[in-house]
């Protein structure tokens, strides 16, 4: 005779499906609860040329929307595409904040030949409007120009809105090149500078200067690796 085969019903797990749908419901709730939390504060860390209302312009929150509404990555790139902002983090907390960390790119000059104001991160946008920074009149050699950048993006703000023009004047002796990365600056409080691409950074110390000539106007020559300074009166 045959053997007869058992059939073996499995029995239901309600217990495990009801605590599975439990745990899949608590998860939405939480979810739609920070879905819609509301924006609360945002708080900006590190911008200067930029202000508050521009950036949450930029990164559309000016009507303080869902705290969660756009993704941190989408929040960065907004800020990533703003030619005045290198790098940008974002943070966000349970209860309604929006914290921004924005390292900006500083404005160095307005590039006369091109009608662009010029950025320490090489950027260019084109505007009429200066807000006191100097300008670049003529044209400047490739090759020198990104020398330019980079030490300009050197120097203090406060000095850069002392100078007014930035003419490149390379010395020569008659047919002989001396120095082709000399610059002509000249100063809104009246003075003249001539300094090099190697000593640029001189120009950190021109408020002290400054101070020590009581008033005198003339031309101050900071192109040389001399420690003494050389004034000349006009």
């Amino acid at each position: 005779m045959k053997k007869q085969k058992k059939v073996v019903k499995r029995k239901f797990k309600w217990k495990l499906f009801i605590k599975f749908l439990i745990l899949i419901f608590l998860i939405m709730l939480v979810y739609i609860l920070i879905k819609f939390i509301p924006t609360n504060h945002i708080v900006i860390y590190g911008n200067t040329y930029l202000s508050d209302t521009d950036i949450i312009r930029i990164i559309n929150y000016q009507d303080y929307p869902n705290l969660f509404k756009y993704s941190q990555s989408e929040i960065i790139n907004k800020l990533h595409n703003n030619p005045y902002i290198n790098k940008a983090s974002v943070k966000r907390t349970l209860n309604g904040n929006l914290i921004l960390n924005i390292n900006e790119a500083k404005p160095l000059f307005y590039n006369r030949n091109k009608n662009k104001l010029i950025l320490s991160n090489n950027q260019e946008i084109a505007t009429d409007i200066i807000n006191g920074l100097p300008i670049l009149t003529n044209y400047v050699p490739d090759s020198i120009y990104e020398r330019l950048l980079s030490s300009m993006a050197k120097i203090n703000d406060d000095t850069i809105h002392l100078i007014s023009e930035i003419i490149y004047e390379p010395w020569k002796n008659g047919d002989v090149m001396i120095d082709e990365t000399r610059f002509f600056l000249k100063m809104n409080d009246g003075n003249h500078v001539y300094t090099n691409l190697i000593h640029f950074e001189k120009l950190n110390s021109y408020i002290e200067i400054y101070a020590t000539l009581e008033g005198k106007k003339g031309t101050l020559y900071l192109d040389s690796s001399s420690d003494k300074i050389s004034f000349s009166l006009f």
